[in-house]
């Protein structure tokens, strides 16, 4: 008895039904990963405690910078990872961020490597990571370059006269120093963002842009800043 033949549409209708198994599990497991990350990050900043040691742990710090206080964190597991720090405490309701004139951004994300490391080898001039990402940053004169001689991680930074966007319309700091953090380990982006006042100025435009420069923070005021901060993991337990 001949064997009997199956129809080969038959073979792609269980393909195909296969494939949107895969499909509706797929999405079902994204959706509840989506859910549980989104009630983290609501938990994470709903608690002031619990943000403030979450941020410690996006930073790798045992303590925040003097005188700066965690005001926001984001964490998508293996994704992006954000801390907010400013000069003022945080409000009573969440995500009531404020600066008064100071203010840093960290960053981790598992894309955007590349870009940063053109934009501080500039060879481009602007970093499309930044813009993407949706931290939006008026810069004008590169006022300064350097590097941080740190064991733990490589790291340079750039100086800009200009300003960082927050909320509508809403221009704070004078001075933004954006710092690349490398880590031999991986190639994730590691980025933070510093933004603050010029100092005093007076006299004429020339007299300003002196004195503007004189102003901007050296390498040995961005070391003092980040020195609690070790963002390639080593080890706010060990205490750096």
């Amino acid at each position: 008895m001949a064997a009997e033949r199956r129809s080969p549409w038959l073979y792609a209708l269980f393909g195909c039904l296969g494939l949107v198994a895969v499909i509706v599990v797929v999405i079902g497991a994204l959706t509840f990963v989506g859910v549980r990350t989104a009630r983290n990050i609501a938990a994470d900043n709903e608690d002031p405690e619990r943000r403030g040691q979450r941020a410690l742990e996006i930073l790798g710090a045992a303590e925040a910078p003097g005188g700066y206080h965690a005001v926001a964190v984001v964490s998508v597991p293996f994704v992006i990872d954000m801390a907010i720090l400013s000069d003022l405490p945080p409000g009573e309701e969440p995500w009531a961020v404020e600066f008064g004139e100071r203010g840093f951004y960290y960053v981790q994300a598992l894309w955007g490597g590349d870009d940063l490391r053109a934009f501080f080898d500039q060879e481009a001039t602007e970093s499309r990571t930044l813009r993407d990402m949706g931290l939006e940053l008026d810069l004008e004169e590169n006022l300064e370059r350097g590097d941080l001689d740190r064991e733990d991680v490589g790291a340079r930074w750039a100086t800009f006269r200009g300003s960082t966007m927050f909320g509508p319309g809403e221009q704070i700091g004078e001075l933004v120093t954006l710092i690349e953090f490398d880590c031999p380990q991986d190639e994730r982006m590691r980025m933070g963002i510093w933004f603050g006042p010029a100092g005093e100025t007076g006299g004429t435009d020339e007299m300003q842009d002196t004195e503007a420069a004189d102003s901007v923070p050296g390498s040995e005021a961005i070391a003092a800043f980040l020195e609690p901060i070790h963002p390639c993991g080593a080890s706010a337990a060990d205490g750096g």
